[in-house]
């Protein structure tokens, strides 16, 4: 991964894609290109405040709990996506985890930066606010998918929320898909097999790899009751 790649990446899809040319451009300047192996944590919960972390290649998970639970999976990110943002606004320890699921390049702006860059020109807290409005946005849809009775539909929506190009998989296991899915695996390969045969999908091993990103939305919207 170039750093050249990685700066037109990151600006094609998520919350970087949206802010101002000149914003984008100060941000960058401070990034930090990073690569990190599966497994390997990009942060942990309780973890001293820092930066934030744009996602230009691979997948993560995000774990996360209210006090004083522990951390469960919730959230498989796909590229263009930021997170980080609470820590820096509040000035408190991190309250999620994020791991690596396969070869991962993000970009990192350290903390010193985003507070040089607000001091500096202070409607950028504007602009860092904004990841926290798409995190609560994200949240939301969550929760929404979660809320649908049929099985099919809950996993053709979290398929369809990590579908971020078709010829591009996910990597995420059916455990994996079950647990954010809230069914059993035996439900998740089922219903993957049904989505090959329709041709929405391709599986291969611990990824998918989204085709019809249109058609498991339909599906995904029409929640036909059990």
């Amino acid at each position: 991964m170039t750093r050249e790649r990685a700066e037109y990446l990151i600006c094609q899809r998520g919350w970087l894609s949206l802010m101002p040319e000149d914003f984008r451009t100060r941000l960058l300047k401070h990034a930090l290109l990073l690569k990190f192996e599966p497994g390997q944590f990009i942060f942990r919960t309780g973890a001293p405040a820092g930066g934030i972390f744009g996602l230009v290649d691979g997948t993560v998970v995000i774990n996360t709990a209210p006090l004083d639970s522990v951390p469960r999976l919730i959230h498989i990110a796909v590229p263009g996506g930021w997170t980080g943002e609470d820590s820096f606004l509040t000035g408190d320890t991190r309250r999620i985890e994020v791991v690596a699921q396969s070869e991962t390049w993000i970009l990192h702006v350290p903390i010193k930066a985003m507070e040089q860059m607000v001091s500096a020109y202070p409607n950028d807290i504007r602009a860092f606010g904004v990841i926290s409005i798409q995190q609560a946005d994200s949240a939301l849809r969550i929760v929404h998918d979660l809320q649908k009775r049929n099985i099919s539909s809950r996993i053709a929506s979290a398929l369809h929320r990590m579908s971020w190009s078709t010829d591009s998989p996910v990597t995420v296991s059916q455990d994996n898909l079950s647990i954010i899915t809230n069914t059993s695996r035996k439900q998740v390969n089922n219903v993957i097999q049904r989505f090959v045969e329709e041709g929405w999908v391709e599986t291969s091993y611990r990824s998918i790899t989204v085709k019809d990103p249109s058609a498991l939305l339909q599906h995904a919207e029409k929640d036909i009751s059990n």
